[in-house]
């Protein structure tokens, strides 16, 4: 997803001249950037987390399994 940022970003560069006609849009187009990168950021934090979250549950069901079998 980064890549598509940067993508976003150059393309975005690349209107720079047109987007200097209109600064609201400009402006507008930044604040989308910089949520987007926000988005980005969080989603990727929220994988992490479910990620360590499914290898603690898996860690405890080996627990329970050891424990049954005993």
């Amino acid at each position: 997803m980064k890549e598509k940022l940067e993508d976003y970003r150059e393309r975005v560069s690349a209107l720079s001249k047109e987007l200097e006609q209109l600064p609201e849009a400009a402006g507008l187009i930044e604040e989308m950037l910089q949520d987007l990168n926000e988005l980005v950021r969080q989603n990727h934090a929220l994988r992490k987390t479910i990620l360590k979250s499914s290898t603690k549950e898996s860690r405890m069901s080996s627990k329970l399994r050891d424990a049954l079998y005993e």
